[in-house]
């Protein structure tokens, strides 16, 4: 069930968890680097912890996947989390 679109500044504690709504919805976070000359794409995936202590780690989290808060069903789960806490 789809609750109400809820929009999240990007501070430290959404971005977490947008992190967590991601992982508990697609399993995991991964995405591909289309940047390289490589004729394949590099795989990249990082986890919960990584993006908790690395502020490099946490950054490029926050720039690959910001767009997903926009996804309803990533929105609901953050809902959800946010309730929890």
């Amino acid at each position: 069930m789809s609750s109400a679109f809820k929009k999240y500044r990007m501070i430290r504690k959404n971005v977490l968890l947008l992190a967590q709504a991601i992982i508990n919805v697609n399993g995991k976070i991964t995405w591909q680097d289309y940047a390289s000359d490589s004729p394949y794409p590099d795989q990249h995936s990082l986890t919960l912890n990584e993006i908790k202590g690395s502020s490099e780690k946490f950054e490029r989290f926050r720039n690959e996947f910001a767009h997903q808060m926009y996804s309803n069903v990533i929105n609901d789960e953050m809902q959800r989390l946010e309730s929890e806490r």
